[in-house]
């Protein structure tokens, strides 16, 4: 006896139990397999920005292989010279960490006595609740010395894995092509290259057009630290720089973490400085900086971007974070022209066009609604 009330319900729950299947399986082999993938899809991203100046020394008489080197090697340096300007800005906050740490403590002394007098609490009582809490927001020296060992060294392997793994799909893009193009029919050859050749356009500009912006974002919050006298103004600037790059949930981030690193090295006024600053740049770059310099290349809706960026958090930590929105356009783009993908293509995509559509309806509706009330009121 079936349990539906309409016997077609079954035939659709069985229609649903393959795809939805297919997704269980693919997202619990994403978070298996995070160890191989993470690195694999940094280094397809890195590989699709190099592209462009490969072919530049191959079209010099260089050979693939040479060519392939040379532009790694000099994003490489690129990458360094950025690297330490960030390192020195970390360099700088980590010197006046004790007394930042002291500073907190005080704040901390400051806030059980005045707990004492406004709850009327044993200095016991609030002595182990403060205790409590302390222990669990700040570690210990050891805890931090070794988080800090244990993750540079994760970074230093993860590096060099990425520059290895990108230098051979750069070498070896050609088989790569060729593989996706004899696993499908001859006549889907034409498709797949437009996939891969829009794929690439799109997030090559993605890419490079975020590149820009973070520079521009980490000069202007800089700039603004400065003018108000914060102290850790270019380490502040570019964490926040860095943090913008998370789409809608990192300038929020980016607020916490400067007003508290703010709080315990100057006043409280300090505070809203910086997060005046930071809301007005923020405001600034998203309604005037990034569609100038980051474009329209990555037409995904706001809904959809932040449940990438959460499913991207929940999979894969804070590199998924950070992939969500890249990996996101080559979905859409690979949906756009799989027609049984089509209406997941739509479901991401602006909705400028749904709007722009759904004007002429809306009129019919209020020609149809006022026409009806002539005739009512007609004798």
């Amino acid at each position: 006896m079936s349990i539906c009330r309409v016997p077609s319900t079954i035939s659709i729950y069985a229609k649903l139990v393959n795809p939805l299947l297919c997704v269980a399986i693919i997202l619990a082999l994403l978070y298996v397999g995070q160890e191989v993938l993470i690195p694999l899809a940094f280094s397809v991203l890195f590989s699709i920005l190099l592209i462009s100046p490969c072919r530049f020394f191959e079209k010099r008489g260089l050979n693939r292989g040479f060519a392939s080197l040379i532009t790694l090697l000099l994003a490489v340096i690129i990458f360094f010279v950025i690297f330490y300007f960030v390192a020195s800005s970390i360099i700088g906050f980590k010197k006046d960490l004790p007394v930042m740490v002291t500073n907190i403590n005080q704040m901390i002394f400051t806030l059980e006595a005045w707990a004492r007098e406004k709850f009327h609490l044993s200095p016991q009582k609030v002595q182990d609740l403060v205790q409590s809490a302390t222990s669990q927001i700040l570690p210990t020296t050891s805890l931090i010395v070794n988080r800090a060992i244990t993750t540079i060294t994760h970074v230093f392997f993860l590096s060099i894995l990425i520059i290895i793994t990108t230098f051979l799909l750069l070498l070896y893009r050609g088989l790569v092509v060729r593989f996706f193009i004899s696993l499908f029919a001859e006549e889907y050859a034409i498709r797949i290259n437009g996939v891969f050749s829009k794929t690439r356009f799109i997030i090559k500009s993605y890419l490079f057009g975020l590149f820009i912006e973070m520079l521009i974002v980490a000069a202007a919050n800089c700039t603004g630290f400065l003018l108000l006298g914060i102290k850790y103004a270019f380490f502040l600037g570019i964490m926040a720089a860095l943090l913008n790059l998370i789409p809608y949930l990192g300038i929020f981030m980016a607020c916490l973490l400067a007003s508290l690193i703010t709080l315990t090295t100057g006043l409280p006024h300090a505070v809203i400085g910086v997060v005046i600053v930071m809301l007005i740049i923020h405001m600034t770059d998203s309604n005037i900086l990034m569609p100038k310099v980051v474009g329209s290349k990555v037409k995904i809706n706001a809904l959809v971007t932040i449940m990438g960026v959460i499913t991207g958090s929940a999979i894969w930590g804070i590199p998924g974070t950070f992939l969500a929105v890249p990996m996101m356009a080559i979905l859409k783009v690979i949906f756009e022209d799989i027609e049984a993908f089509h209406p997941f293509a739509i479901l991401m995509g602006d909705d400028h066009e749904v709007a722009s559509m759904s004007k002429p309806m809306i009129r019919k509706i209020i020609y149809r609604v006022s026409k009806k009330a002539e005739r009512n009121k007609a004798p």
